[in-house]
């Protein structure tokens, strides 16, 4: 019988593994399918490659995944990184990043309590999956993928993170858009004042937008740089000690490239059009090559991680009630900084929207600033829960 995959040479592959994402990306925007607001693009470019592998039409190891994964994922990393600006997220919404800031240790004390509860039921060596999980729901889909390569997460595992990720936040978001029906109650509990609320709408009258036309000198900045970056940050980390077997020399690389990255975008570079949307490029062909190296017959225990998704939001949704009350933040601005951790820049403006229009430059400050935290602390949740193993 032969198992010689279907698609097994260079340009075939990439041609498969970079058209999946198009195609999903397309459906998704052109149909507008309800399907797409439980099940959204990113999990269905994740799932095809796992049959398209399983079923040998594409192989399942590969040298150009390899190739791939070592030059995108910290090149995505600093061009992600590239939009966060620190200082205005301090000036304008220091209270709304003290909540998320508070959120993000809320979403590790529960990855770990989580871990610790359900580890008989899990996987061998899961606290991998739950550091991509926690770098997931305290970043984005970028922060998932970083951290899964530093901690070198099983491709089989990445993909119940994914699931996870998505159920678990299908579950979430109506909750953080519901508790608008709890302001008088929830905003006398944390005592701020009316006063304090107009005050956020106006400072969010000064938050600077960039430009958003891109040319070709602009992308090759930002490759030069991305490049460079990747280099100093691979070099160093030949430097250093692992530390036992969660901190190896790719955990510091990628650690690594994330500080080189917050340190460019205090740079002029941060005005340098077009980072985000070729960091979230990178992140969409990455899925593929993950999903595409992900082997069906490995997969178990994912009843048990999704019920463990549970509990870790469920005291993620605690530290920032704590948080809210700590910085004096009314409903909105609690619920816009909790989406801004767990659902990232794609839906933070959607909640932020729903609450207070006036919130939605806000919300994407705020979830940048997760981006920023996401590897760091993505890593630790990892570091904490293998002390339980």
């Amino acid at each position: 019988m032969n198992t010689e995959p279907l698609f097994n040479d260079l340009i075939g592959v990439l041609a498969v593994i970079t058209m999946i994402p198009v195609f999903f990306l397309w459906l998704e925007k052109k149909t507008k399918w309800k399907i797409f607001d439980i099940l959204p693009a990113i999990i269905w470019i994740f799932l095809t490659p796992i049959f398209l592998s399983n079923l040998r039409v594409i192989p399942m190891r590969s040298e150009i995944y390899d190739t791939f994964r070592s030059f995108a994922v910290p090149l995505f990393i600093v061009l992600m990184l590239l939009d966060i600006n620190i200082r205005q997220v301090i000036r304008v919404a220091w209270r709304g990043a003290g909540v998320l800031v508070i959120g993000t240790l809320g979403i590790v004390a529960g990855a770990v309590i989580s871990f610790y509860l359900f580890q008989s039921g899990l996987p061998e060596d899961t606290w991998r999956g739950y550091g991509a999980l926690a770098g997931s729901w305290i970043g984005g889909t970028g922060n998932l993928a970083a951290v899964a390569e530093s901690l070198e997460t099983p491709p089989e595992m990445v993909g119940m993170v994914v699931l996870v990720d998505n159920f678990v936040y299908v579950l979430y978001f109506p909750l953080i858009l519901t508790c608008k029906r709890w302001a008088k109650w929830f905003n006398r509990f944390t005592g701020v004042s009316q006063r304090d609320i107009d005050h956020i709408g106006e400072v969010a009258e000064e938050i600077e937008t960039g430009s958003s036309d891109v040319n070709f000198k602009d992308i090759i900045v930002l490759l030069g740089w991305g490049f460079t970056a990747i280099f100093a940050a691979n070099y160093l980390a030949t430097l250093l000690p692992d530390v036992g077997r969660v901190i190896s020399e790719r955990t510091w690389a990628i650690l690594l490239v994330t500080t080189f990255g917050i340190i460019l975008s205090a740079s002029p570079l941060k005005n340098v059009p077009g980072s985000s949307a070729l960091a979230m490029a990178f992140v969409y062909i990455y899925m593929t090559t993950m999903g595409a190296q992900a082997d069906l017959s490995n997969i178990g225990g994912a009843q048990w991680f999704l019920v463990a998704g549970v509990v870790c939001i469920s005291v993620h949704f605690v530290f920032i009630v704590i948080g809210a009350k700590i910085f004096r933040v009314d409903v909105s601005m609690a619920a816009v900084s909790s989406v801004a951790a767990v659902g990232g820049a794609a839906s933070a403006p959607v909640a932020a929207g729903y609450h207070r229009e006036e919130l939605v430059p806000i919300s994407i400050m705020l979830a940048l600033l997760g981006y920023a935290l996401g590897n760091y602390l993505g890593v630790l949740t990892g570091i904490l829960c293998n002390l339980f193993v």
